[in-house]
C-alpha cells in the first residue's frame, strides 16, 4: 500500500489542508509525505506510523509554514463557502421581499425601489464577503489555535466530516429570509425607527451568517467555535426579546428569528455534549492503552 493510501495518512492530510490558502495545498501534501517516508522504513507498522504522526504534531503547527503569504482574499474552501452563502442570501432576500408583498404591499408605495434593491444587493455582498474573508483571516492566522481542542492522534479516527444537512440548510435560509423581512420593514416604516436600531438589527444579522460561515468553514464539531455559536445564538435570542418589547413589537418576523436561534440553541447543545463524549471515550482508550502497556 501507498503511503498516501493508508486512510491515517489521508485523513491528516485532509485536516492539513484545511488549514492552508488554495495555492499551497499541493505544495505541503508533498512536503509532509516526504518527510514521512525518509523518517518510515518501508515495512513500517501501524504503531510506527502513529509515533511519526504524533512528533509531527497538530496538522495545523505543520500548516502554519505555508500560511504566511496568501495570493488570494478567499481561497479554497472559503472561496466556495463565499459563492455559497452568496446564492444562500440572495434566495433568502428574493423570498424575504416576497412574503414581504404579500405582508405589507402597503408600505411599498410611497418607497423608491431602487434604493430598497440596492441596499438590499449591498448587504448581500458584504454578509457574503466578509464573513469569509474573516474565516479566512482565521485560518491563515495564529487565531485558530486558540479555537481548536487539544490535539491528539486520534482526532484522525473521528468522522472527517461535520456534515450540514438540507434540513440546517432550511434553518438557516429561513433565519436569513426574516433578517431580510426585518431589513425592509425597518426601511419601510411609516413611524420613525432610530438608526442605532437598524445598525444593531444588521449587527445581529451579521455574526449571524458569520457563525454559520465560521461552523461550515472549520467543519468539525471537536472545536470551541461550537461555543462561540452557542453564545451568538442566546446573544440573539436576548436581543431580540429586548427588540420585540420596546422598539420593534408585534413583528412576526422577530418571534421567527427566536424561534430559529432557540432550535439551532438545542442542536448545538447536542454536538457539545457529543464532542464531550467523543473526548470522554478517548481518554478512556487511552487509559486502557496505558494499563495494556504496563
Amino acid at each position: 500500500m501507498k503511503l498516501k493510501e493508508h486512510e491515517l495518512v489521508d485523513r491528516y492530510i485532509y485536516y492539513l489542508q484545511r488549514y492552508i490558502p488554495y495555492d499551497k495545498q499541493r505544495k505541503a501534501e508533498e512536503d509532509f509525505l516526504s518527510i514521512l517516508t525518509d523518517r518510515l522504513d518501508r515495512n513500517f507498522t501501524e504503531e510506527d506510523l502513529k509515533n511519526e504522526l504524533n512528533k509531527m504534531g497538530n496538522p495545523y503547527e505543520f500548516a502554519s509554514n505555508y500560511t504566511d503569504i496568501g495570493n488570494f482574499l478567499l481561497s479554497g474552501k472559503n472561496y466556495e463557502l463565499f459563492i455559497g452563502f452568496l446564492k444562500m442570501l440572495t434566495a433568502s432576500a428574493v423570498i424575504g421581499f416576497i412574503l414581504f408583498v404579500f405582508n405589507y404591499f402597503n408600505r411599498l408605495q410611497n418607497i423608491n425601489l431602487y434604493d430598497l434593491f440596492k441596499t438590499i444587493l449591498i448587504s448581500i455582498f458584504v454578509l457574503s464577503l466578509l464573513p469569509s474573508w474573516i474565516c479566512e483571516k482565521i485560518k491563515t492566522t495564529k487565531i485558530l489555535k486558540a479555537l481548536m481542542q487539544k490535539w491528539d492522534i486520534e482526532n484522525l479516527y473521528e468522522s472527517k466530516d461535520f456534515k450540514i444537512g438540507k434540513y440546517a440548510i432550511y434553518l438557516l435560509v429561513t433565519l436569513f429570509t426574516m433578517f431580510f423581512m426585518l431589513q425592509i420593514y425597518i426601511i419601510t416604516a411609516t413611524i420613525d425607527i432610530s438608526v442605532v436600531t437598524y445598525t444593531f438589527i444588521m449587527f445581529l444579522f451579521f455574526i449571524n451568517v458569520l457563525r454559520a460561515n465560521l461552523k461550515m468553514s472549520e467543519n468539525t464539531i471537536l472545536s470551541r467555535i461550537l461555543y462561540i455559536e452557542y453564545f451568538v445564538d442566546i446573544f440573539t435570542i436576548i436581543s431580540f426579546i429586548v427588540l420585540s418589547s420596546y422598539f420593534i413589537p408585534g413583528t412576526f418576523m422577530n418571534n421567527i428569528i427566536i424561534l430559529c436561534n432557540v432550535i439551532n440553541l438545542i442542536i448545538n447543545t447536542y454536538y457539545i455534549l457529543k464532542e464531550k463524549n467523543i473526548l470522554i471515550s478517548r481518554q478512556k482508550r487511552n487509559r486502557n492503552k496505558n494499563k495494556k502497556r504496563r
